[in-house]
């Protein structure tokens, strides 16, 4: 960055951040577009302010493992399954069971049985219409 043109960091903070005052911002965009430097300085920090956070990448984890208990424990049983050959049915059934408790907790089996209901109850009503309507014919 060459000091005698380019504007101070503290002022490409304040761009990035909006905070510089209206006035001064089409002096630096106009810097922006013709200095390499400045650009690649200001994506960098772009960058690093967008990264995630180390607690938000830990809070994500904890509630997509909440999500996939059942899953993760299907997982585990299965993989148990292979290390204790002496409980291998054992751990083979808890598989079965964690599996099947995965997918009938899962939102998207919930979202489907709500789907498959809806319909039935439509056709149903199709049916009593369609014996309304011969019952008058």
């Amino acid at each position: 960055m060459n000091n005698r043109i380019c504007p101070p960091e503290e002022v490409l903070g304040e761009y990035l951040g909006g905070s510089l005052p209206p006035i001064a911002r089409p002096g630096v965009e106009k810097h922006l577009a013709s200095c390499n430097e400045c650009r690649r300085l200001l994506a960098e920090a772009h960058d690093i302010l967008k990264k995630p956070d180390i607690s938000e990448i830990i809070y994500n984890s904890f509630i997509w493992i909440k999500d996939n208990r059942w899953f993760l424990g299907a997982m585990a049983s299965l993989a148990l399954s292979f290390i204790f050959h002496r409980y291998f049915l054992q751990f083979l059934a808890a598989c079965f069971i964690s599996g099947a408790k995965w997918i009938i907790d899962s939102k998207t089996t919930r979202t489907l049985i709500m789907i498959h209901e809806a319909w039935k109850k439509s056709e149903k009503s199709k049916i009593k219409t369609s014996e309304d309507v011969s019952h008058y014919l």
